[in-house]
């Protein structure tokens, strides 16, 4: 439980914060204005990948609006660098392929 509470406290910083929201919000805005695009290549992918990418944005949401979370579960579950590293591959597939 000690590991989670000084690797959460790395990415717990400002501009982390800061990555997080705007990570998010591109996430959100390949959702939204490029709905067609991104969900016709969302159909042939695997449904557990696309269940990460929403997961993901959700972290990155929760992350860089400043939310304080305190159950060593929820530090678990709302791992930053897992949203970080999915939303990565994903806006990379997204935008390069």
């Amino acid at each position: 439980m000690i590991m989670i509470n000084s690797v959460y406290l790395l990415v717990n910083k400002g501009s982390w914060r800061a990555l997080s929201f705007i990570l998010a919000i591109l996430l959100t805005a390949c959702f939204f204005f490029n709905i067609h695009q991104f969900t016709s290549e969302l159909r042939t992918a695997n449904p557990i990948w696309v269940v990460l990418i929403l997961w993901s944005t959700v972290i990155l949401w929760i992350h860089g609006m400043g939310f304080d979370i305190r159950s060593d579960l929820g530090k678990y579950l709302f791992f930053p660098i897992f949203g970080y590293l999915i939303s990565f591959v994903a806006l990379f597939q997204h935008f390069l392929y």
